[in-house]
């Protein structure tokens, strides 16, 4: 998985937050309401979905820009459920239920999940 996540694709999520989740996210919506159909998913399409949670998770930081639940047109996914559930599902894939979220990055986690 590239880990690298560059600041144009930030400034581009940070510009246009929920038209990029929806292009980035829309084909894997039955994996992102089901552990299952997330575990399922070959690992390229999980690190599509990882990149992007990832990605949340940086502008959030840097910017505030996440879940507003006045939005109720467009809205976004909250970080923070994204983040466990691709957790969760990264969890089922490897078969494991003991590892704990470091917390940070979240494309390391991931492939410390995957490596252990």
């Amino acid at each position: 998985m590239v880990s690298m996540i560059g600041t144009k694709e930030v400034a581009l999520a940070r510009e246009h937050p929920r038209g990029t989740e929806r292009r980035r996210l829309l084909p894997y919506r039955d994996a992102l309401n089901d552990l299952e159909a997330y575990a399922a998913l070959s690992e390229p399409d999980r690190d599509a979905i990882v990149r992007w949670a990832e990605t949340r998770r940086r502008i959030k930081e840097a910017y505030g820009i996440d879940h507003d639940p006045a939005n109720l047109a467009d809205p976004l996914l909250p970080e923070e459920r994204l983040r466990a559930h691709v957790l969760a599902g990264e969890r089922a894939a490897a078969r494991r239920s003991d590892f704990v979220d470091p917390g940070g990055d979240l494309i390391a986690a991931v492939a410390a999940l995957r490596r252990a």
